[in-house]
Formats: structure tokens, sequence, C-alpha cells
């Protein structure tokens, strides 16, 4: 199976995201983040972010982000070119594939419905569902026993676009392809040698749909 990451792999929400954690920084008179600090923070999920952000008021911080989320969840995240037909053709090649995403696993499934992807994946995993979050094994293995438990991770391709994802492919013992979305990451490519990186999804489309990573993945 392939399992793709969702932000910033497969749909751009970058603006969203700030936009999101900066409301949570004015209501709690932080200083307000650039994007290079929600980068510097991308190794870890909300829920084990914010206690080291946040301390004793993290609960009251996840509380004014979901609220966020739910009036903004469906603003601000469009599908990277090619994304659509990557997974439409894979589909077609009948391919299994999921999701893993550090983003709530209730608004994730709810932005999945809304752009009408649903029955492009066998499984959707979001923060909050396994025990751990990403960069942790866990829930990268709930994926793939939802999506066939007789599959192993040996059997899994996992596509994501930052540290955490290398991390979590890492943990995980299976192959990764490393998105690096028109930002190279030479010193990412060195310290975790993923088995395949592109400069954007783009690139990844084109090679999969050229060479048909389905029946071999060498070949890319």
């Amino acid at each position: 199976a392939i399992i793709f990451d969702w932000d910033g792999t497969l749909v751009d929400c970058a603006d969203w995201v700030l936009a999101a954690h900066n409301h949570v920084r004015k209501n709690m008179d932080k200083p307000l983040w650039s994007k290079d600090d929600i980068f510097g923070c991308s190794s870890l999920s909300t829920r084990e972010l914010y206690p080291e952000i946040y301390g004793e008021n993290a609960q009251a911080a996840m509380s004014l982000l979901h609220d966020y989320t739910s009036k903004y969840n469906l603003e601000g995240s469009n599908p990277y070119h090619g994304a659509k037909e990557l997974l439409e053709f894979l589909v077609e090649q009948n391919q299994f594939l999921g999701v893993v995403s550090n983003k709530r696993h209730e608004p994730l499934n709810e932005l999945i419905d809304h752009m009408k992807w649903r029955s492009y994946f066998v499984s959707t995993i979001g923060a909050g569902y396994a025990k751990r979050d990403k960069p942790h094994s866990s829930p990268l293995m709930t994926c793939i026993i939802q999506i066939d438990s007789n599959l192993t991770a040996k059997d899994i391709l996992y596509v994501g676009d930052t540290e955490t994802d290398l991390m979590t492919a890492k943990n995980t013992e299976c192959d990764v392809v490393f998105i690096q979305s028109d930002k190279p990451r030479p010193d990412l490519i060195k310290k975790y040698s993923p088995n395949y990186s592109f400069n954007n999804l783009k690139e990844f489309t084109a090679a999969v749909t050229m060479s048909n990573v389905s029946s071999n993945r060498q070949a890319i």
C-alpha cells in the first residue's frame, strides 16, 4: 500500500495552519508566529507540542485551536498540482491507499469528505486517533492494519514532506518518498537517506505515472 501525509504533501495549507496557531497565540497574549516558527515546531503534533509551549494553559490553548478549526476547517486547503491525478491513477492500478496526518482526526476526515476524496483511501488516520501521533510509528501501523491486517511495514511506501514524516518512516521501518515542496533539503536527505526524493508532488506524480510504481517501485 501507499500511505500519504496530508498537509504539505497532498494539499497546501501553510497559510491556514499559520492563521490557526496565531489565533491561539493572539488570544493567549503570545507573540505571533512566522512561517519559520511553524516550520521549527513541525516535528510534533499539536497535542504533544502545546503542553511544551503553553504549560498549564495547554488545554485552553487547544480549545482555542479546536474552535478555530470548527469554524474554518473547510477553508484554505488547496490540492497540490497533480494530487488528484496521482490518486486516481493509483486507484486505477488497484493500489491500496491511506492517509496518516498530524492534523486532528475529525477535521481531517471532514476535509477529505468535503473534497470528495473518500473513495481514494482505505484508511485515514489523524492526530488523536492512535495511541501516539507522528513521528511515533503507532498511527502508521494503525493505518497499515486497517488497510490489510496481512500487510507489514515492509509492504508500505510512505509519502511525506517533513522531517516528522522521515522520522515516522524510520520508526516504522518502511520505505519513504520525501517530497521537498520546492524547498531543497539536502540536510534531511543526508540525515535520513530516503528511498526516493522529489522536488514537489508534480515530479512524483510524473515519475509514478511514467514508471507505474505499483508494479515496480525500483523504476523510480
